[in-house]
């Protein structure tokens, strides 16, 4: 005979999806759960406030139209009276903190952090990026330094590449392909340099065709593995995002929402887990 209590028991005492940190929850406005419809929102956004457009739509706010009030698309929650200095996605998390989008994004230690009001790493002086960056600064914790890094670049490489993008367009928005450009440009003037020294040391040497070859082949290899672990929708962020029950992860978390079935598989999408990569 079987115990049916025992066994109703087991089943109560089971945790929800949300505590092993598994969304199971649909967008309220599943229309904008694309990344470029809440930017299209953002349309008429007057110029005069005080927070940037682009943080709105990564904290998956979209304007409603209405003076400066923003809503979720996922969670619905609403947020307005704007001021400076404001950090969308941590208001979002004061105030919606169950909120997928977020746990999706930032994780439930970034929410955990808002709500308890302990400092970030990030926070600190403010600091014009004409100036460039200090030793101590945690930009390598942006999505698009992690992603080179995790392709074999080392952290010097990529500080290198930052910096190179920021005296040339005097701001630190950049996406992992504009850093993967200027990566790429480094290695090639490091080839080219290295012929140029070859050539003056030993003009008489025939080149080693095999070791070019076998550079090629490496440099073939090290773009198709940065190319695996790119998001294969906006092919700029991170894919950390695990499909369930597929366990398919080819999406970031700003793009995984709007997925009803997964773009491999075509299996229906019953909940998503963030991953977290070891660094």
């Amino acid at each position: 005979m079987v115990d049916t209590c025992n066994f109703v028991q087991q089943r109560s005492e089971r945790p929800p999806p949300d505590a092993l940190g598994i969304n199971v929850i649909k967008p309220k406005f599943p229309q904008y759960a694309v990344y470029s419809k809440r930017w299209d929102s953002f349309e008429t956004w007057p110029d005069y406030l005080p927070v940037s457009k682009r943080d709105l739509v990564e904290a998956g706010l979209v304007f409603t139209g209405v003076g400066d009030s923003c809503r979720c698309y996922h969670c619905g929650g609403g947020l307005r009276n704007w001021e400076s200095g404001d950090d969308p996605m941590k208001e979002h998390a004061k105030w919606y903190p169950k909120c997928p989008h977020l746990l999706l994004v930032k994780g439930q230690e970034f929410i955990n952090k808002v709500r308890s009001g302990e400092p970030f790493e990030e926070d600190g002086p403010s600091q014009n990026v004409a100036d460039g960056f200090t030793e101590d600064e945690d930009y390598l914790n942006n999505p698009a330094c992690l992603s080179c890094i995790e392709m074999g670049y080392s952290k010097e490489e990529v500080s290198k590449a930052v910096k190179i993008f920021v005296s040339k367009n005097n701001h630190s928005d950049f996406k992992g392909t504009e850093l993967c450009e200027i990566l790429f440009d480094l290695e090639d003037n490091v080839e080219d340099m290295n012929d140029d020294v070859n050539l003056e040391t030993d003009c008489d040497e025939p080149k080693n065709t095999s070791n070019i070859d076998n550079l090629n082949t490496l440099l073939e290899e090290n773009q198709r593995l940065k190319e695996t672990t790119l998001c294969k929708v906006c092919v700029d962020k991170r894919a950390d995002v695990i499909f369930l029950p597929c366990g398919h992860m080819i999406c970031c978390p700003q793009c995984a929402p709007a997925m009803t079935k997964c773009p491999v598989c075509r299996k229906t999408i019953n909940g998503q887990v963030k991953a977290y990569f070891a660094v």
